[in-house]
């Protein structure tokens, strides 16, 4: 029985290296769709006061529409979470 050469061990490698990079893309997936699919709760990360401002005055200007595009631009909420965001505040 022969011993593993240098091309089996590359081989080995190239293995490993490929099933860390799918094993990463999966997580970074998975943490994407699972921020995606996150409920609103009312909260916005950082600068939510001055998100909030600029949200009142859209709809002040009968502008809800402008508004709901902001949110959604801002914050990477999903139609129905920046229309809740829209209404509240």
């Amino acid at each position: 029985m022969a011993g593993i050469g240098a091309p089996e061990l590359v081989i080995i490698a190239l293995v490993l290296v490929l099933a860390g990079c799918f094993i990463g893309f999966v997580i970074f997936v998975s943490g994407r769709v699972a921020r995606a699919r996150r409920p609103f709760d009312g909260s916005v990360s950082h600068g939510s006061f001055d998100l909030a401002t600029k949200v009142r005055g859209l709809k002040s200007q009968g502008r809800y529409e402008q508004a709901v595009l902001l949110v959604r631009g801002e914050t990477g909420f999903g139609e129905e979470e920046a229309r809740s965001f829209v209404d509240r505040a």
